[in-house]
């Protein structure tokens, strides 16, 4: 087949040439994002119920609809927190689960619990998470100069929310905009007491009012002759004048409302705030479509915003959180990494080969193996993304070992003497083989790494994707391409002549060749003249191993710099939101200068999707950036500590921002998280059974840990015997209770734009003034008459501590308990189960990342032995033999000890990334004794003496195997020193790979040809004698 394309140059380049062509046209096409596009398997699902406590949500709503979602198909786990007015389900699917599905399966039992909830609760909703889903920037409007009153800031929210969002959501690259921190206007009326007093109306007889001056009876068809009219009856209110122009009739006078009450539109009461350096804010996050580019999205959104600020000069626009900058930065310096690589491996390759025509033939094979390699991302429709970046950085120094095997054989050819066709035919078709099997050997590793539980296995594709196809295309240039193109560089007519390589050129490589010949017969007689010293050695180096991943530490995922970060607080007092947001502003104050940006989340807010909802009036997320990763640090400690001195009774914790990364790679998990349940149920909702046993488990781990957070309430209880003396119904004072304190919502103003709801409220005043002001009417008592009673005369008050959330699952509820960083997770793991054993009622549930790092090392070990599995097969058949293949494979424990005692060297964990260049090492490494290894056998199948030939083959393949080696490694280079998220998420990978490709190049070129000789002397011996 070689000699065929060989024949035909022409041909050959013109056929590549034109999938060159295809591929350059198409890369343009390939979309551009930070991670691939991938479903997360989970779906959220919010209660909301005004003016409903925690205890009242989660028996009415919460826990029929977690019933009912339980018993859908493929749920892995459910939970839930209720709070007051608010519940989340967070559902959690396994991995494979058609999620698409599995949401109209959610909505429908969403839609069977209905029917046990109660009548006026709203229908929760549901959110289906993508890894699209968060925001690739966040738009903050804000008023300019000190214009910041309620009145403009209301007029700025509408433009927001109505010009602005739509606007943006037009663009066919954005998917939505999610919006917080909007305003909700109402009708406010407040009757002037004194006033309503003298005209002797009530508040109901205003609420009567309200309701039948708002009505629509509806249209009507009048025919008159041969013609037919449309007559539309509408009596509504639709502006603030027209309520204040109601009439009502006491008696003999007809009052207008507006002159016994204040009728305005105001801004409802809210619940939380968004503020973006220290003035009130409203945030657009948008949110990309899933197969758009960001670039073009960016370009046109950047556009628009331009506009919007020429039209609305009195508004500031201002974007944070911009993941498209973030992308840019990695993905630059990822192609950089892959420039800066290609470099590296030029300069190497001609050192070692000694002319300047070679590395150019082999870099231009690898630009063509590239190219073709976009072409197949274009086909399967894999984007260009951070992961799939860094695996072709990964794999282009697998890429160009092809090619620099296939040219340095061809020249040992033409170095014996053949001419440039010949050398080029022998040289290609005997690599045939071996570097099908060293191909599949690496591919055979990455391939498992598909089948990995969870989000890493999905997100890993993309990467295992781009090294297949990498590795298959430089296959197919190196074998089909490289010869031809090796024939036309070399072979350039002058005189009629054929040309051959410059003798100054054959001197330098004949001199290298030479001293790596020395260095390396020295070192082989070494080892074989301490072959004891070395078999032990190398039999010492597995349980060394086996310890290095016992003592470790292990984490998910590596930790990145981040030169920002959020921070999360929780006041734990009931705190309105203005109030929490003159705190959040106290707190940025005292970090001064520290800050170059920041923005927060005060209180409840207002997005769909899943970001803020788990906040609550008295929490707030605080946005702080810094100049560096260092500040970050000193940062968070400024803030914790001014935290605790002026509010002890507050937490906060520190985490980064969230990104696409954070979130699909996610790491939050506590070292140890315990759900307690009781038998008696009374005890497991009482804070005092839940302190003590706390204390309990907390003496016996000799930790502490972070617990659920109380709140302080008032209760109201009703006394039955003073109901029953004044002759009063429960029902009549649970009425009453609840039209007191909150806000009565008369009617709905239906204005042009918008719907507005119209709100009668009294004046402000303390729970005390309320009670002895409210009356309650008693029931008709024997002489059919009625009387009024102060509503303190029949309820008392009381403060009482409650837990602020309620936390469930598959169980029931359950209290948490939660070790965030522990000294020794076996211990607490072991001090809970003792303790849980000593109080009986007791049951504890653990999880945690203590079990769920444990178990994410079982799966690599797994993946590990499969993958050794598949490379044993794969040289069973290359090699034809049964021993061999476990020679090569004795590489792997030696190489996998030296890249966990590098990663502890440089002070980086095992985690997914570090445990997957483990892996692909393994899968790497070995190519260099199957290389060798092939050319010992080969001179031995001609007659060559057993330690001639593994000289002579090793002499032969020394090159080969140091080229190889360099360039996998220089390739990787790069990545050690950038610092954007994309090769820091990539660096504790190349750490191993460049510790294990160090000694595994030095074990296969010397202790795997010191093992082969003591598997075969004996053969050899065999020979001999015979």
């Amino acid at each position: 087949m070689v000699k065929f394309l060989i024949e035909r140059p022409v041909a050959v380049v013109m056929a590549f040439l034109a999938f060159v062509i295809i591929g350059v046209v198409t890369y343009f096409a390939i979309p551009v994002s930070l991670l691939p596009a991938i479903d997360i398997p989970r779906i959220t699902v919010r209660v909301t119920a005004d003016n409903t406590s925690a205890r009242e949500l989660e028996n009415t709503a919460t826990a029929p609809v977690r019933r009912q979602l339980q018993q859908v198909t493929g749920l892995n786990e459910i939970h839930s927190e209720t709070r007051d007015g608010s519940a989340t389900i967070r559902m959690d699917f396994d991995y494979g689960v058609d999620i698409d599905l599995a949401f109209i399966a959610v909505n429908e039992k969403i839609d069977a619990a209905m029917n046990s909830m109660p009548r006026d609760m709203q229908r929760p909703k549901a959110i289906k998470a993508s890894a699209t889903d968060i925001p690739v920037l966040y738009i903050y409007m804000t008023m300019k100069g000190d214009g910041d009153n309620d009145a403009s800031f209301l007029e700025m929210a509408q433009v927001a929310d109505n010009s602005v969002r739509r606007r943006i959501e037009q663009m066919p690259e954005v998917a939505m905009v999610d919006v917080t921190g909007v305003p909700t206007r109402m009708i406010r009326v407040v009757p002037d007491s004194k006033r309503t007093e003298a005209a002797g109306i009530t508040p109901s007889v205003i609420e009567n009012a309200l309701v039948s001056a708002n009505f629509t009876p509806g249209s009507m068809t009048v025919r008159e002759g041969y013609y037919e009219y449309n007559v539309n009856v509408a009596n509504q209110l639709r502006t603030p004048e027209d309520v204040s122009n109601i009439y009502i009739r006491q008696g003999d006078r007809i009052i207008r409302l507006g002159d016994v009450a204040e009728v305005s539109v105001v801004e409802h009461t809210p619940q939380g705030l968004s503020e973006y350096n220290g003035k009130r804010a409203v945030t657009l996050a948008v949110i990309k479509q899933n197969d758009e580019n960001i670039d073009k999205m960016k370009d046109e959104l950047a556009s628009i915003i331009t506009g919007f600020e020429n039209t609305y000069p009195q508004y500031s626009f201002s974007i944070s959180r911009n993941q498209t900058d973030l992308l840019d930065y990695t993905i630059s310096n990822l192609v950089q990494n892959l420039l800066l690589g290609l470099i590296l491996v030029f300069l190497v390759t001609a050192v070692f080969m000694g002319d300047l025509r070679t590395p150019f033939v082999i870099g231009l094979t690898i630009v063509v193996a590239l190219i073709l390699t976009f072409l197949l991302f274009y086909l399967f429709k894999v984007s260009l993304n951070v992961v799939s970046l860094s695996g072709l950085i990964l794999a282009v120094g697998m890429m160009i070992d092809n090619s620099v095997i296939v040219t340095e054989n061809i020249t040992q050819w033409r170095q014996r003497g053949l001419h440039v066709m010949p050398a080029c035919d022998k040289g290609a078709t005997e690599m045939i083989t071996p570097l099908l099997s060293s191909s599949l050997t690496t591919i055979a590793v990455f391939v498992p790494l598909i089948f990995m539980s969870g989000i890493a296995g999905a997100i890993f594709t993309d990467q295992a994707f781009s090294i297949t196809s990498g590795l298959a295309m430089s296959y197919i240039v190196g074998i089909m391409l490289l010869p031809v193109l090796y024939r036309l560089f070399f072979t350039k007519r002058k005189n009629g002549k054929e040309r051959g390589v410059k003798e100054r050129e054959w001197k330098q490589t004949e001199r290298m060749d030479r001293w790596m010949d020395r260095i390396y017969n020295h070192g082989v007689d070494f080892v074989f003249s301490h072959k004891t010293v070395f078999l032990i050695l190398t039999a010492a180096v597995i349980p060394l191993c086996v310890l290095f991943f016992e003592e470790m530490e292990t984490e998910r995922m590596p930790k990145l710099d981040h030169e920002e970060t959020m921070a999360r607080i929780e006041w734990n007092e009931n705190i309105t939101a203005s109030e929490n947001g003159r705190r959040v502003n106290e707190i940025i104050a005292k970090c001064g200068g520290d800050v170059l940006e920041n923005s927060a989340a005060i209180g409840v807010q207002d997005y769909m999707l899943d970001d803020g909802t788990d906040l609550s009036q008295s929490d707030a997320e605080i946005y702080l950036r810094t100049g560096s990763n260092e500040e970050v640090g000193k940062l968070t400690d400024k803030v914790s500590a001014y935290i605790k001195d002026h509010y002890p009774l507050a937490s906060v914790d520190f985490y980064p921002p969230d990104n696409i990364f954070e979130k699909i790679f996610s790491s939050a998990e506590p070292d140890v998280e315990v759900h307690l349940t009781h038998k008696d149920k009374s005890v497991a909702s009482n804070p005092e059974k839940y302190a003590e046993i706390r204390g309990k488990i907390e003496g016996n781990a000799g930790e502490a840990s972070s617990s659920m957070a109380l709140r302080e309430q008032t209760d109201i209880v009703a006394d039955n015997s003073k109901m029953a003396l004044y002759n009063v119904d429960p029902s009549t004072v649970d009425r009453v209770l609840r039209s007191s304190f909150k806000e009565d919502g008369v009617t709905t103003l239906r204005s042009f734009s918008e719907y507005l709801p119209v709100v009668v409220s009294g004046e402000k005043q303390t729970l005390e003034e309320t009670l002895a002001g409210t009356m309650v009417t008693t029931n008709v008592n024997g002489n059919n008459e009625r009387s009024q009673v102060p509503l303190s005369s029949l309820v008392s008050t009381r403060i009482a501590h409650d837990f602020r959330e309620i936390h469930a699952g598959k169980n029931g509820e359950y209290l948490l308990l939660a070790y965030e960083k522990a000294d020794d997770p076996a211990e607490v793991v072991e001090a809970i189960e003792t303790t849980v054993k000593e109080d009986k009622g007791w049951e504890a549930e653990i999880s945690g990342a203590f079990f769920s790092n444990s178990e994410m090392m079982r799966e690599m070990i797994l993946i590990l032995m499969v993958s050794i599995i598949l490379m044993y097969f794969i040289l069973c058949a290359q090699f034809e033999s049964f021993e061999q293949p476990l020679i090569v494979l004795l590489e792997i424990p030696l190489d996998t000890a030296f890249a966990l005692l590098t990663l502890w060297a440089c002070g980086h964990t095992l985690n997914i990334m570090s445990a997957i260049g483990i892996i692909v090492t393994c899968g790497i490494v070995v190519n260099d004794s199957i290389l060798k290894l092939d050319a010992i056998n080969t001179l031995r199948s001609q007659g060559m003496p057993l330690l001639k030939a593994i000289h002579t083959g090793g002499s032969r393949r020394l090159r080969p195997i140091l080229m190889t080696s360099l360039t996998t490694i220089l390739a990787m280079v790069p990545l050690l020193f950038s610092n954007d998220m994309g090769s820091q998420l990539q660096r504790p990978l190349a750490i191993a790979m460049i510790g294990s490709m160090v000694v595994g190049t030095l074990v296969s070129v010397f202790i795997i040809p010191l093992i082969y000789w003591l598997i075969y002397k004996k053969d050899e011996t065999k020979t001999a004698k015979a």
